[in-house]
């Protein structure tokens, strides 16, 4: 802005009349006869030389820059460029460090074209990485939010489990807990009934010698002894009767125990019952066509071995569909599993050899085919 405002009122450079351009290569001001004979010298015919009416044409800004000045030489402008060495020089340093070298060097005016398509193809190339940079973050924070659900998806499958396992083993105890109570009732009822039957006659028994008891007690405090010596026949043939009626064994017939036997605890296999709670499988999140079928996944591990590691290294929707695409991405791989989804169908192979061989398929080609 501060070379249009110039340019309104400007003189040339040379003989102060009135500028009609502006050498920006040289940045000064020229008449239009000063113009007229810049543009003849060989030396000066790739400056750029703007009118006064061009210098307000936003276009011509780029022009409009100041220069760049050689920091050896510091009253000579940077016009030349050296391809071997690409960098700018000035003109005695292109002659004293680039041409005696036999570097290649051009004018800046020449190049400029040239080097403005290179740029461009630079800045194509850095678009196209941006581009793919993008959709690969966009990709991969999906695959985050994805992974994000389904952790927490799992944790809940947990959680359901272990309730699971807690209400199935809390079922079994009370079922086992009501066997228990019941085989307790069975075993007092017997034992009761063992008992109930002595309890009874010695209960008897007991009443009658209480009976018995009343007379002699009595006579001892208030009878006389003509009528103590008349009842003793009567008292020894309630004594002798009593002892006729006395139950044979007057002790317990048995103890009256009901023993609880707990089993240690030490020795419950834990592991079993932690087990149930299953095991948590990179592969559910790695496959989109197994990340629901987990009677799959426990197949394939049954087949496979359950302490194999799973990599996921090619998935067609993400990776591209075509053969190339596939080789690319699986070729000496080691062994591999291929799944493939058609409609409702899951089916595949496996191989335990390096896919690359001359036709992209395992040198040796024992393979397994997969049907779920």
């Amino acid at each position: 802005m501060a070379i249009q405002r110039q340019a309104k009122a400007a003189r040339c450079s040379s003989c102060q009349e009135t500028a009609v351009s502006r050498c920006m290569t040289c940045e000064m001001f020229m008449c239009e006869k000063c113009s007229n004979s810049h543009t003849m010298w060989p030396v000066m015919k790739d400056h750029d030389v703007l009118s006064v009416e061009e210098l307000s044409n936003p276009q011509n800004q780029v022009k409009m820059r100041s220069k760049l000045y050689c920091e050896k030489h510091k009253d000579k402008i940077l016009e030349f460029y050296c391809e071997t060495c690409k960098e700018l020089s000035c003109l005695h340093c292109m002659v004293l460090n680039h041409i005696k070298q036999n570097h290649s060097c051009v004018s800046v005016g020449e190049i400029a074209q040239k080097q403005r398509e290179i740029l461009q193809g630079s800045c194509t190339t850095l678009d196209e990485k941006l581009s793919a940079g993008k959709e690969a973050l966009t990709a991969v924070g999906e695959v985050m939010k994805s992974l994000e659900i389904n952790a927490k998806d799992a944790k809940d499958q947990i959680n359901a489990q272990k309730d699971k396992i807690l209400t199935s083993i809390t079922e079994k105890l009370e079922v086992q807990a009501k066997k228990l109570a019941q085989d307790v009732d069975n075993v007092y009822g017997e034992l009761h009934g063992e008992l109930s039957k002595p309890h009874g006659e010695i209960k008897d028994y007991l009443d009658k010698v209480q009976a018995s008891v009343s007379l002699p007690r009595n006579l001892l405090k208030r009878g006389s002894i003509e009528e103590i010596l008349s009842s003793q026949k009567v008292i020894d043939e309630n004594i002798e009767k009593l002892g006729k009626e006395q139950p044979e064994n007057l002790a317990p017939v048995n103890d009256g125990s009901v023993q609880y036997v707990p089993e240690n605890i030490g020795n419950i296999g834990y592991d079993e019952i932690v087990n149930a709670l299953g095991y948590v499988d990179e592969l559910q999140i790695s496959s989109s066509i197994l990340k629901e079928e987990i009677a799959f996944i426990k197949q394939l591990q049954k087949w496979l071995g359950e302490k194999c590691k799973w990599h996921l290294c090619y998935r067609a929707s993400r990776d591209g569909w075509s053969a190339k695409d596939f080789h690319r991405h699986c070729d000496n791989k080691g062994p591999t599993v291929v799944l493939v989804k058609a409609n409702n169908y899951i089916f595949g192979g496996y191989t335990d050899q390096n896919w690359g061989g001359i036709h992209g398929v395992p040198k040796k080609c024992p393979l397994l085919l997969i049907l779920l």
